[in-house]
């Protein structure tokens, strides 16, 4: 999938250091409702292939939940009982796996509660995903979350947008204690054409582009839409390609 891809750009992979099964391609049907639990550290195989990309500096990674598992009312950092449990233990395990320090979460399925937002936020974990709702109703009181709600309220309207049209702000948005950037998603039937025009709004506005993908989920075609934007990215001499988290520097 990305054999010909993170020689050109870095990769940010979202990682699950303690997985259970769920209904999704990619995952063995055996596994979907088996509650079985597969820590990371006991992939003989990954986990040194990981560790060649990160010291290669092909790969930086990401927290991606703790185990990934649904609920009957929800994603894992929607419906959990626990978040601050998970995420202390899913950084303590992926750190000490791989050996690298992780400052990004990725939420599971990008479903996020109040409650698994303020955890991530206490975790001083910045935030990176497709879903990122900026209403204050949606989140616990930050000082700066008033600015940050009036910055996307005029970048909107400054684009023409209204309220129920879909745009990726194309800046970090810097809370107390974390940081949040939104990415443009890549999936079935994504077009390259719909990732260039947010590609050159976020180049023309001076901000920043990330994309996103679940690598299990690219065919053929997604892979040509991915690299086409690649291709069209690295024609402009004012653009880098940069890990995730520098984003947040």
């Amino acid at each position: 999938m990305y054999h010909d891809v993170w020689d050109r750009v870095p990769v940010c992979l979202a990682t699950v250091p303690h997985a259970i099964g769920y209904e999704r391609a990619g995952i063995p049907r055996e596994h979907w409702h088996s509650g079985e639990a597969f820590p990371l550290e006991q992939n003989r195989t990954l986990v040194p292939f990981l560790k060649d990309a990160i010291g290669r500096r092909r790969v930086t990674v990401a927290l991606h939940g703790y185990t990934h598992q649904d609920y009957a009312d929800g994603f894992e950092f929607q419906a959990a009982p626990d978040p601050e449990r998970r995420l202390q233990n899913g950084l303590r395990e992926l750190r000490g796996t791989l050996g690298v320090p992780i400052s990004v979460f990725v939420p599971p399925h990008n479903a996020l509660s109040k409650r698994g937002l303020q955890a991530v936020s206490a975790a001083r974990l910045n935030l990176l995903g497709s879903f990122l709702s900026f209403r204050p109703s949606m989140r616990a009181w930050d000082p700066a979350t008033p600015a940050n709600w009036w910055h996307v309220r005029r970048y909107r309207a400054s684009t023409g947008r209204t309220k129920t049209d879909r745009f990726v702000y194309p800046y970090v948005l810097r809370y107390r204690r974390h940081a949040e950037f939104g990415c443009h998603s890549l999936v079935p039937g994504t077009t390259m054409e719909e990732l260039t025009s947010g590609f050159d709004e976020a180049r023309q506005a001076g901000g920043d582009f990330c994309l996103a993908t679940h690598y299990w989920e690219v065919d053929d075609s997604m892979k040509r839409v991915m690299v086409s934007v690649l291709d069209y990215a690295a024609r402009h001499s004012d653009v880098r390609f940069v890990p995730a988290e520098e984003l947040f520097a």
